[in-house]
């Protein structure tokens, strides 16, 4: 292995934007040995600085544990002084790869050209596993990862990879191990997925006819989400799509599955906060924020501003939603949501 050197890298990120950056691991590799691991806790870029329930479930960073850090951008300097111009690895490289350059772009800085090497590709190649995953990977090595998504034991495990890989094959460059044994596709389940009959069906959206404004009693002409037409996308936390599409019909909205010209509001969920749906990845938010640039007047509403517009009918006999704020009245082109609540 000497001569093998080359930094392993691995980030974690807040949300389902790439670059939403949150954590950075390096572990420096020189002449086949290990030398040292780094990382970085950070607050994600500005305009995707917002953590998603799912990613804190997987890697347990939450808005709290940044938010007295430096973004991503003030600790560049510091990362690409660990990687020190060499060549990059990391699991699943792909994702590695564009989410620091998401960052990057995000954080004003030029992105670096730098040449990336991917140790799950390397596994497929050279071993028979039924996964493929660093966990499973690292345990067929005997490697040990004892906190799976902690960016510094990920980018070690990965570091340790590609070390066992070269020892076991006599490689000495990341390219020998990246060109020589055989790329193995996916295994077929051994289980087949049961007929798409039988499998549980996540009812999220009303049939057709019942996206119909209901004949609600406390329906008011002059709230301000009357006349809308709005679209859901991503999890609240609150409420189920189901309760949402009935609150807002409940005052006057329309509730609709698709992001059309007919669309004048988007709620954006999984935690986001603000209103620029470019921060969001989702098809939804990016056909909005694709109208938006052609003058088509779409709000973005994330749920600590609907909450606002909405409040539970505090008896609780029934699924009822009683709107009790006193709004003037007003023409449904746009939510003036700065009058309707807080911003922050």
């Amino acid at each position: 292995m000497a001569g093998l050197s080359f930094a392993a890298i691995d980030v974690e990120t807040a949300n389902s934007s790439r670059g939403s950056i949150c954590a950075v691991g390096v572990t420096v590799v020189r002449e086949g040995r290990r030398l040292a691991t780094h990382s970085w806790l950070c607050r994600p870029p500005a305009a995707l600085n917002f953590f998603s329930p799912h990613n804190i479930r997987v890697h347990g960073i939450t808005a709290a544990m940044v938010e007295d850090r430096p973004p991503f951008g003030a600790h560049w300097n510091e990362i690409v002084q660990a990687v020190d111009g060499l060549p990059l690895v990391a699991h699943n490289a792909g994702f590695d790869s564009s989410a620091i350059r998401e960052a990057c772009t995000q954080s004003g800085i030029i992105a670096p050209d730098w040449d990336f090497s991917c140790s799950l590709a390397m596994s497929r190649r050279h071993l028979d596993l039924e996964s493929y995953r660093l966990p499973s990977v690292a345990d067929a090595l005997g490697i040990e990862l004892l906190t799976h998504h902690d960016a510094a034991a990920d980018a070690a495990a990965s570091a340790e990879i590609v070390l066992a890989l070269a020892a076991q094959t006599g490689a000495r460059s990341l390219g020998e191990l990246e060109r020589t044994g055989y790329l193995r596709p996916p295994r077929r389940r051994e289980t087949p997925r049961s007929p798409r009959a039988d499998r549980p069906v996540r009812n999220y959206s009303f049939p057709r006819e019942e996206l119909v404004m209901p004949e609600v009693s406390g329906t008011d002409p002059a709230h301000a989400l009357y006349g809308h037409t709005i679209v859901f996308t991503g999890n609240l936390a609150s409420l189920t799509r189901q309760q949402a599409w009935d609150a807002i019909a409940a005052c006057g909205a329309t509730p609709a599955r698709n992001v059309t010209r007919r669309t004048t509001a988007l709620v954006i969920g999984d935690s986001f906060v603000g209103d620029d749906p470019a921060a969001f990845t989702t098809t939804k938010a990016r056909r909005v924020h694709q109208l938006r640039n052609r003058g088509q007047h779409i709000d973005v509403i994330d749920e600590q501003r609907l909450l606002v517009l909405l409040e539970r009918d505090a008896g609780g006999a029934s699924d009822a939603w009683v709107f009790t704020h006193a709004y003037p009245a007003r023409q449904p082109d746009s939510v003036d949501l700065d009058r309707y609540g807080p911003t922050g």
